[in-house]
């Protein structure tokens, strides 16, 4: 029983420490400079279109940094990123979602290599859309401590860089939520870092990890439940091409999601124009032409067939 107690006790103190401290900083913040922080009439007028304006922008910033970064570079190998820009990208995850890069991308090797099965970590099929929907983060969490997922985290190298960010997850939060405070005072302050750490979990987790496992189409036949949401486009927009998700699933080593001249995958055009200027060497991409010209040929057999989905990726497979 006094095991439960502590544990409990834990639990309460790691949910109400952070509370206690946003609660002195705001307090010190009033005392300072007044309820409204350094600029008490940035909200004062049109706040919330204005906070509409912020949320998609800072979606769409993070979700891309996400995206590039962690999914199509580290875990998928498709491009490399300069460390110009690889770096900057890691730093603002840091700042608003607190991610390891060795988390991440651990668990979702483990995701692609289970997707819809009963080891997935986070599948609609199983355990529901709403629940992974609002509680997805929640199933992120507690995959990052499975044994297989630590062996894969283990084999995955970081750079004195990124192991400054990786051990010290909390102090990129700490630190956005107390600029946002300063800037706008507890109140404002407070809803603009609560939306601001809630787009990975919404829009990550819920948006691709759900709904792009739920509904819409399918270009290919793959063992999962994986579909295609890119017509969503303001959505797909600020999450950076994710949600054709059905040709990432069949293609995963490609860094472009766009397999049909109607789809866009921003994320792409990115790489591209990075691609341009020496900043990013794409490794593997999806080619339309190429595509259209195999689905033309009269030898359409598997394995001469470059639009057929690969297989699924054993985990050990990009970390070896």
């Amino acid at each position: 029983m006094r095991q439960n107690l502590t544990k409990s006790f834990r639990i309460l103190w790691a949910v109400a420490e952070p509370l206690l401290a946003f609660a002195l900083l705001g307090f010190l913040v009033t005392v300072a400079f007044g309820s409204g922080g350094l600029f008490p009439n940035a909200l004062a007028t049109g706040a919330w279109w204005k906070i509409a304006i912020y949320l998609a922008l800072m979606t769409h910033v993070t979700i891309t940094a996400m995206s590039l970064s962690f999914h199509r570079q580290y875990t998928h190998q498709g491009v490399v990123f300069s460390k110009w820009v690889d770096r900057p990208m890691q730093a603002w995850l840091a700042l608003t979602t607190g991610m390891s890069k060795r988390d991440w991308v651990s668990v979702h090797i483990y995701h692609h290599a289970h997707s819809d099965q009963d080891l997935d970590p986070h599948s609609p099929k199983h355990k529901g859309l709403a629940r992974i929907f609002f509680l997805g983060v929640y199933d992120y969490v507690v995959a990052k401590s499975w044994p297989d997922v630590v062996k894969l985290r283990k084999k995955i190298p970081e750079d004195r860089y990124e192991k400054v960010l990786n051990d010290n997850p909390v102090i990129g939060p700490i630190f956005t939520a107390s600029a946002l405070t300063i800037a706008f005072g507890p109140v404002w302050g407070g809803f603009l870092s609560v939306m601001t750490f809630a787009i990975s979990p919404l829009f990550a987790v819920g948006g691709v990890n759900a709904l792009a496992h739920a509904i819409g189409y399918r270009n290919y036949q793959t063992t999962d439940e994986s579909r295609n949401i890119g017509f969503l486009f303001p959505l797909n927009w600020m999450i950076c091409g994710e949600l054709d998700h059905n040709n990432h699933h069949a293609h995963p080593r490609s860094c472009s999601f766009r397999h049909r001249w109607y789809e866009f995958d921003i994320g792409y055009f990115y790489i591209r124009a990075l691609s341009a200027v020496g900043l990013a060497q794409i490794k593997t991409a999806h080619s339309l032409k190429k595509a259209a010209a195999k689905s033309a040929s009269p030898d359409r057999s598997p394995h001469n067939d470059s639009s057929a989905p690969t297989p699924p990726a054993r985990p050990e497979s990009l970390y070896a």
